[in-house]
């Protein structure tokens, strides 16, 4: 370990002209990934050129500084954390140096993000081969460091597969290029001084004086991610990839007479040096998939069908369990990907066929047998395999404290041997007293098993060792590695030497010495490995203590129990969709839902808790409460609803900004300012009065505020009653108004009211303006449930049979009712069923009224044949895509408008970045306005002279407004408008 302290080793870096950090919460942060590892890094260096590299790792050689690179964090063993400098190679490397299509390769920096250059390559219709279902937040650096594959495996092999050249940052800051020499050029360098050239020697030594040893005794998988590719030198494998189709290179794929280390620094987790460049092959994308679903009622049986299933040339066989559909039948954005799927089978098999002739493809699905569900179209093929990457975060949503853990979840065993393997482990498990979780690359014989073991007890930790060494031994006797695709890392570097040998293991630290002589590159992983039980996040003497809740917990047993949902694998840190639009912008760490997990988990568990509730605070700050966590992460972790509480608690003790009062008791402020309203207008215009409010109360000058507009002054309408009045029709439903529509968007109300009557209904206006919305996001809770029992009252008092729809316009005030008014009142039942019949208005006009059809069809409609551009508001994209078989959310307005003849085209936006008052805080308004430009204002700037804007939120159609000078219609009023005036 270094000598110098965390203050020196900061000067030392930042002398030399290199961000770094060392403070706590940065420590904290990155003391985790996706294991159920946890060590305090030294610090977090973000090295922006490979200059700097080289002076980091020559710097960390002199002062004998470990160094572990890390991309997103999302490895599985721990390799990713460590009592290190940790490298986050994510921030600035990043560039995809150039795509040659004619060659058919790439050079990528580390942090470039598989995606990003799979998004690339697609465009010349190529990829990258391997596929890791963390694609979307994995970085090449890690794809490489791991040995990623995928589940194409069976096709394309690993990442070293495809890894034909690196440019490497040695242990004492030397630069190598490792690529495919001739043994002669190899001969030539290893007569050469310094690190590159013991490497070239002992590279040399193993493949000429122990190829015989290597061949006994290692694995008889090809699919390997465990120790280091020593076989590759060689070039030999005991088998290879059913489907290899790489245009007749033979497999592994070096040529005879030649030498390629790059293939070394495939799987080895940083421990051999650190890539600052990296030239991979690239693959044809196949033109046509067809899938092919079978249903087994056990994991053994459909093991058992693999080897004659791969007889059929299928191009991947995924395992999954009837866990992993349930539980992504609960998490609204993997819900709305598997509506196709019927039934409750116990385990899928998922055979996929690609190639470029279609007929050829359905006759090999044909051969599956008549049990088989065929499924062509690419929309339906997208989502099974969309919900196959995100199994092991559904997997891991599981409440309490028993948990599926990774520490067996990636044996790879010959596919022959598969289903009998799955029995000897079943056996083992039992004896163990203990359940699983399993998920599969079956057409690769790998493995994702994961027993559930509670960490925090004593026999749980001695069930991880045991169950450990019991699968160690049955893996070796069956001729499998260890890890089959995640790695060693912490939790299986232990078991190297037993799981290839000693002599096999001697090679590997022959290896290790001559790449590393002073031990500093990731230590304790591959090679003199740390006790796999120790660093345990939560271990015997982990002990939680969260703040006193006012929200219910219950569904996740209790407030830690809920912070410690996240698992870490980062999907968070994906740059699509609507989840953690703070950290798509920012790229810093402690603003993604992990992020703020990690501080919150800190906090609630450790004796520090003051200072680290300040920086717990400061994530939580940049939280737009957008509930895209709640939707996406497949962990279903609800970094909204513990924000507002963590809020709450925060302010028990601490005085609150003025501001926070303004927002929340917003509704009064509006009501008080519009009895004069013209005179509120004209001062809110008034550049000196916006600055003095930046100053006083930290609203943004910047920032145009609405104008206060009556119903009144809305197409001559009148000011609507306080008290409920009845208009029209027959069905009879109670009208939720918020006060931002009231006041300010006040032709919205009107048109809901036109609509709601043309659809034959009788509108009954709840005598109060919002369900809470405005209380809850700033902490306001007491005063939150103080609204929320009135606004319950008074729907008691309108309708105390509870049978009304109660309906609203804003997709915030409805999703409150329906969401925190069942944490508010837990064990009421009047509440529940309250929750059951509140929608938002296009929810309501798109289910079948008392009549059994559709309320829409109700209303006269022009056929105008209007081209509308939608955007959806956070909340709705939080929502599951169906209720009862009908649309909700954004998929209700969707479906509202195009049954009014309207064609509608849906934005992939995200965030809009307004949330509320967050876009009007001064500190928060650039940030609110990148978060706009990042996909919501160049997609409305681009739209078409013909196509109508709307949103159905009113901060969404603010923002829109503010940022692109277009105006944004609520769905409704484009309804109203085409409603067919009859004399």
């Amino acid at each position: 370990m270094p000598s110098l302290s965390l203050s020196e080793l900061v000067h030392l870096f930042q002398s030399a002209g290199i961000q770094m950090r060392t403070d706590r919460t940065t420590r904290i942060l990155y003391s985790t990934d996706a294991s159920i590892y946890q060590v305090e890094p030294l610090g977090v260096a973000f090295p922006r050129t490979k200059d700097e590299l080289v002076a980091i790792a020559e710097l960390a050689n002199r002062h004998n500084i470990p160094l572990l690179p890390r991309g997103s964090g999302s490895s599985l063993a721990g390799q990713a954390v460590g009592e290190a400098l940790i490298l986050d190679l994510t921030r600035y490397l990043q560039n995809i140096v150039y795509l040659n299509p004619e060659a058919r390769v790439a050079c990528v920096e580390p942090g470039v993000i598989l995606n990003a250059l799979n998004h690339s390559a697609a465009a010349r219709g190529l990829q990258f081969a391997p596929d890791p279902a963390s694609a979307e937040r994995a970085t090449m650096g890690g794809v490489i460091g791991n040995n990623s594959a995928g589940a194409h495996s069976i096709c394309y092999g690993m990442a070293v597969d495809h890894l034909l050249s690196a440019e490497v940052v040695l242990s004492d800051g030397s630069v190598a290029v490792f690529q495919e020499v001739t043994l002669e050029e190899a001969q030539h360098r290893a007569s050469l001084r310094g690190i590159e050239a013991h490497i070239y020697r002992t590279a040399l030594d193993i493949r000429q004086q122990h190829a015989d040893t290597i061949r006994k005794h290692w694995p008889r998988t090809w699919r390997r991610s465990s120790g280091y590719n020593l076989n590759y030198l060689l070039p030999w494998s005991p088998s290879g990839p059913p489907r290899w189709e790489l245009d007749g290179l033979p497999y592994p794929p070096v040529a005879p007479g030649h030498l390629n280390l790059a293939h070394l620094l495939a799987g080895s987790e940083g421990t051999l040096g650190i890539v600052s460049q990296a030239t991979v092959r690239l693959v044809t994308l196949p033109r046509f998939q067809v899938l092919g679903l079978l249903e087994f009622a056990s994991v053994a049986e459909a093991c058992d069908a693999v080897p004659e299933i791969l007889a059929y040339q299928p191009s991947s066989i995924e395992l999954i369990p009837r866990s992993m559909i349930q539980l992504a039948r609960t998490v609204p954005a993997y819900a709305r990907r598997i509506t196709f799927l019927r039934g409750d089978p116990e385990v899928l098999l998922v055979v996929e066929f690609t190639g470029d002739t279609l007929s050829k493809l359905k006759e090999g699905a044909k051969r599956l047998g008549e049990q088989a569900l065929i499924i062509e179209e690419a929309s339906k093929q997208a989502e099974i395999w969309e919900v196959r990457k995100v199994g092991l975060g559904l997997l891991l949503s599981r409440t309490g404290d028993f948990k599926p853990i990774a520490f067996i979840e990636d044996v790879a065993v010959p596919v022959e041997q598969l289903g009998d393997y799955v029995r000897a482990l079943q056996r083992i498990l039992a004896e163990h007293n203990t359940e699983w979780e399993v998920y599969a690359h079956a057409s690769a014989g790998c493995l994702h098993i994961r027993p559930l073991v509670n960490l925090k007890s004593a026999a749980g930790v001695q069930a991880l060792r045991s169950i450990a060494e019991a699968a160690v031994e049955l893996t070796r006797r069956m001729g499998g590695a260890m890890s089959g695709e995640h790695g060693d890392g912490l939790a299986r570097s232990e078991w190297t030497e037993k799981a290839f040998g000693n002599e096999v293991y001697d090679l590997f630290c022959k290896l290790k010495r001559a790449a590393d002589p002073s031990g500093i590159l990731n230590p304790g992983k591959i090679v003199e490995g740390l006790k796999m039980d120790a660093n345990l996040r939560y271990g015997t003497a982990y002990k939680a203590k969260g703040w006193q809740a006012s929200l219910n917990f219950r569904s996740q047993v209790d407030l830690p129990g809920a912070i410690e949902m996240c698992n870490g694998a980062a999907v968070c840190r994906k740059q699509s969709g609507v989840m953690c639009p703070s950290f798509q912008i920012t790229k810093e760490e402690m603003y993604s839902t992990r992020g703020r997990a990690n501080l919150l988990r800190a906090m609630i568990s450790s004796r520090e808790r003051e200072e680290i509730t300040k920086a717990a605070y400061q994530a939580l700050d940049l939280c737009l409460e957008c509930k895209g966590c709640k939707a996406e992460c497949p962990s279903s972790v609800d970094m909204a609803k513990l924000k507002v509480d963590f809020l709450h608690d925060y302010y028990r003790h601490r005085r609150r900004p003025v501001r926070d009062y303004l927002f929340a008791y917003f509704a009064v402020f509006a009501k008080v300012g519009s009895l004069v309203w013209p005179l509120t207008n004209w001062m809110m215009r008034r550049q000196p009065v916006r600055r003095v409010g930046e100053g006083l109360l930290g609203i943004s000058a910047r920032r145009p505020l609405p104008k206060l507009r009556l119903l009144r002054n809305v197409n001559g309408r009148e000011k609507p009653k306080e008290r409920g009045e009845v208009e029209g029709g027959c069905e009879e439903v109670l009208l939720l108004c918020d006060p931002f529509t009231r006041f300010f968007y006040p032709e919205v109300e009107a048109a809901a009211m036109e609509v709601l009557t043309a659809a034959g209904c009788k509108v009954h206006r709840i005598p109060l303006l919002g369900a809470g919305r405005t209380f809850i996001s700033k902490g306001f809770l007491p005063q939150a449930k103080r609204q929320a029992r009135r606004v319950v009252q008074a729907i008691a008092r309108l309708d105390p049979q509870g049978r009304m729809p109660v309906l609203s316009t804003e997709p915030s005030e409805i999703f409150t009712l329906k969401d925190e008014y069942l944490d508010f009142f837990p064990d009421q039942e009047e509440v529940a069923e309250l929750s059951q019949r509140a929608w938002g208005i296009e929810e309501f006009l798109v289910r079948p009224g008392p009549d059994g059809r559709p309320r829409i069809l109700r209303i006269d409609v022009k056929n105008g044949g209007q081209n509308v551009l939608f955007h959806g508001h956070c909340y709705q994209k939080a929502q599951p895509p169906l209720a009862d078989g009908y649309p909700v959310g954004e998929g209700a307005a969707i479906a509202l408008l195009q049954a009014a003849g309207v064609t509608v085209r849906l934005i992939d936006s995200g965030c809009c970045g307004m949330a509320g008052a967050f876009g009007y805080e001064a500190e928060h308004y650039d940030l609110s306005m990148r978060i706009g430009e990042q996909r919501l204002f160049p997609a409305v700037r681009a739209a078409g002279e013909n196509e109508v804007i709307a949103a159905s939120g009113a901060s969404c159609r603010s923002q829109i407004e503010h940022g692109t000078g277009k105006k944004a219609f609520h769905p409704l009023q484009i309804v109203a408008q085409a409603l067919t005036k009859k004399s």
